[in-house]
C-alpha cells in the first residue's frame, strides 16, 4: 500500500479481544431490565457506541427505561466488568506495534469508546506508548458508520485520508473508514460475530500480514 503515512486502530475486537465483554454488558443491561437477551439480541450492535447503542435497543425492544438510565447502567458494568478482566493485547498487536514505532508510522487509536475505557484498556495491556493521538467516539455527535471519528484522525495526523490507513474488526467501523477515505484492513476478530468485511480494502486474520501490506 504505496503512499501510506500513518495507521488508526479501533480497539475493541483489535487492540484487544473484548467483543465478548461488550456482549456481556449489554446482556446484563437487558436483564436488569427485565428482558431476556441472548447472544443473537446483542451482536447486530456490535461497533455502535453507547451512546447510538441504546437508544436503538430502547425502539426495537420496546424497553420500559430511560435512554438516560441504559446509558448509566451499560456504563456502571463496563466499569465493573472491565475492571475485573484480565485484559490481554490481540495476539501479534504489540509486535505490529513496536515494527510501525520504529519505522516512524505515527498511530492512533480511533474507538467508538469512552475516552474512560480507552485509558483503562492502554493502562491493562501497557500499549499507550504506542500511540501518538487518542480518538474517542464520545467526543461527536455522529459515530460509526459516519466518517467523523476517521476524520478527525487524519486531521491529527496533519495528512489527507487518502494517505491513512484504518484496521477494524467490524461492519460499522469499516464504513466508517471508508466513508472517511481511509485504505481499510479489516481484521477477522473469531470472537466477532456476523461481520461483512466486503467493503474493506484488505482481510486479515493475524497482525503480522499488516506488515507485509505497508511498503515503508
Amino acid at each position: 500500500m504505496k503512499n501510506h503515512k500513518a495507521i488508526a486502530f479501533d480497539m475493541d475486537g483489535v487492540l484487544i479481544d473484548s467483543q465478548p465483554l461488550h456482549y456481556e454488558i449489554d446482556m446484563a443491561v437487558l436483564k436488569k431490565c427485565n428482558y431476556s437477551a441472548t447472544l443473537d439480541t446483542v451482536t447486530p450492535y456490535t461497533g455502535i457506541s453507547t451512546p447510538d447503542r441504546w437508544p436503538r435497543y430502547k425502539e426495537s425492544l420496546g424497553l420500559a427505561q430511560s435512554v438516560d438510565e441504559l446509558i448509566a447502567l451499560s456504563n456502571y458494568y463496563m466499569t465493573e466488568i472491565f475492571n475485573n478482566t484480565n485484559l490481554m493485547p490481540t495476539d501479534g498487536i504489540v509486535d505490529l506495534l513496536r515494527f510501525l514505532r520504529e519505522k516512524n508510522i505515527p498511530t492512533a487509536i480511533a474507538s467508538s469508546s469512552s475516552h474512560e475505557l480507552i485509558d483503562m484498556v492502554l493502562e491493562k495491556i501497557k500499549t499507550r506508548q504506542y500511540f501518538t493521538h487518542f480518538i474517542s467516539g464520545e467526543d461527536f455527535k455522529k459515530g460509526k458508520p459516519a466518517p467523523d471519528i476517521y476524520l478527525a484522525a487524519a486531521k491529527s495526523f496533519g495528512l489527507p485520508p487518502e494517505e491513512c490507513i484504518a484496521v477494524e474488526d467490524s461492519l460499522i467501523g469499516i464504513l466508517a473508514a471508508k466513508n472517511a477515505g481511509f485504505t481499510c484492513i479489516a481484521y477477522v476478530n473469531p470472537s466477532t460475530h456476523g461481520q461483512d468485511f466486503t467493503h474493506a480494502n484488505h482481510v486479515i486474520t493475524h497482525f503480522h500480514q499488516v506488515k507485509e501490506l505497508i511498503v515503508c
